[in-house]
């Protein structure tokens, strides 16, 4: 990955990370096209993932309850 970053600085005149360039700032390199994306939560825990009976549960506590009296707390370890 290098020399995507190599290919982004020429580009770029500058070393940017991919969530400093500017939006459509891509890079051309060995025939592929590199995007910058910037990762949300959603696209960590999508809907219909592995996590879909806890936000089906949360939709129906928010229904009940209020979207501003619900929330999630997780604890890992």
């Amino acid at each position: 990955m290098i020399e995507v970053l190599d290919a982004a600085e020429d580009l770029f005149c500058e070393d940017l990370t991919p969530p400093e360039r500017s939006p459509g700032g891509e890079v051309h390199w060995n025939g592929a096209v590199y995007r910058p994306v910037t990762f949300t939560h959603r696209m960590s825990a999508p809907p219909d993932g592995d996590w879909a009976p806890v936000w089906a549960a949360m939709r129906g506590l928010a229904a009940t309850h209020g979207d501003e009296n619900v929330r999630l707390a997780v604890r890992f370890g």
